[in-house]
């Protein structure tokens, strides 16, 4: 079970590009706005996945992604796909810089030769790439609002996304791999015995960390 403090923290990050709705910010998935008036939904009520927390279904971790308020329901839908994706990525790049951090500090490395913010960063790049089309909805969750001074109608969309636990591993052990082979070559390159000896460290603590695998742990 994941954390509900970095859920909701993630959910707020969206993507702005409403057509004819000028106001983009993310609703409140517990009550309306003033001045607004909920015309139609999807279920009867809201599906409590829709504020609870995101957890490992299977063989896949399952995400919420929240929508902005868009004049048509396929810019929402899209929109909340590419928050949930987001919100997922981020999750896991958390997680890695907090392993990848406690290796260094283990190993006794510096920033200089070797940074978790950036070796995370392309591990981010690398999921980014890897989720484009493996992002599933498994569940939707469709609102549709009136703005009652300007008569303006918009739709937001909640989506439950799975995202299978195989392509993360993957990412993880080729970032591992590469981060290894890019150390090799600087302990190569390297003249000074002391800096060799701090790259054969580093390619140390990522051998480890390949070894141990992606856990959400």
């Amino acid at each position: 079970m994941l954390k509900r403090t970095v859920f909701f923290g993630m959910m707020a990050v969206l993507f702005a590009g409403c057509a004819g709705v000028k106001v983009q910010s993310p609703i409140d998935p517990t009550s309306a706005a003033p001045g607004e008036k909920l015309t139609w939904a999807s279920h009867e009520k809201r599906p409590g996945w829709t504020v609870s927390e995101p957890e490992t279904e299977g063989d896949a971790l399952a995400f919420v992604g929240l929508s902005g308020k868009y004049a048509l329901e396929k810019e929402a839908r899209d929109d909340a796909m590419r928050t949930a994706t987001n919100n997922v990525i981020k999750y896991i790049g958390t997680i890695v810089e907090d392993k990848f951090n406690r290796l260094q500090t283990s190993y006794g490395l510096t920033s200089e030769t070797v940074d978790p913010t950036n070796v995370t960063r392309r591990l981010e790049d690398q999921l980014a790439a890897a989720f484009a089309t493996r992002v599933k909805a498994k569940e939707w969750y469709i609102e549709k609002w009136l703005i009652k001074d300007t008569k303006e109608t918009y739709v937001t969309v909640f989506v439950l996304a799975k995202v299978p636990q195989n392509a993360i591993k993957q990412a993880y052990e080729e970032i591992c791999g590469n981060t290894i082979e890019d150390l090799k070559k600087k302990r190569d390159n390297a003249n000074e015995e002391k800096a060799k000896s701090q790259f054969e460290n580093a390619m140390k603590a990522f051998e480890e960390a390949k070894k141990q695998g992606f856990s959400l742990e």
